[in-house]
């Protein structure tokens, strides 16, 4: 999905929310410094998901968890939507400070003029 920047940053912010954009689509609406911190609260739901995910004691491989001390993709394949929900809310939550938007986003009217 390509994104207009005539679309309201509320419509974005929705989307984001359902979790149809994917992390790395987001984080490029972001500016470096927001993306940053966008990138650490994803960093932490993932590893939330991996030790979930360990602590069911059922490894993906015979030979045990394979993602010893790092974030593992099996549970955040296994969340699908859900996981792109979670870092979809981190992620409004900085889009909804225009400081935090790339400048592409940065409009000189008011959002709620858009409509």
């Amino acid at each position: 999905m390509t994104l207009n920047v005539l679309v309201a940053p509320e419509e974005v912010m929705q989307l984001a929310v359902r979790g149809s954009l994917t992390k790395h689509a987001l984080a490029t609406l972001l500016t470096l410094r927001a993306r940053r911190q966008f990138y650490e609260a994803c960093a932490a739901i993932e590893s939330r998901y991996t030790e979930l995910c360990r602590a069911k004691n059922d490894p993906c491989l015979d030979s045990g968890c394979s993602a010893e001390g790092e974030r593992c993709l099996q549970p955040l394949l296994e969340a699908g939507t859900e996981y792109h929900k979670a870092c979809g809310g981190e992620w409004a939550t900085l889009f909804a400070d225009p400081d935090n938007r790339d400048p592409s986003w940065r409009m000189t009217v008011s959002d709620s003029e858009i409509a």
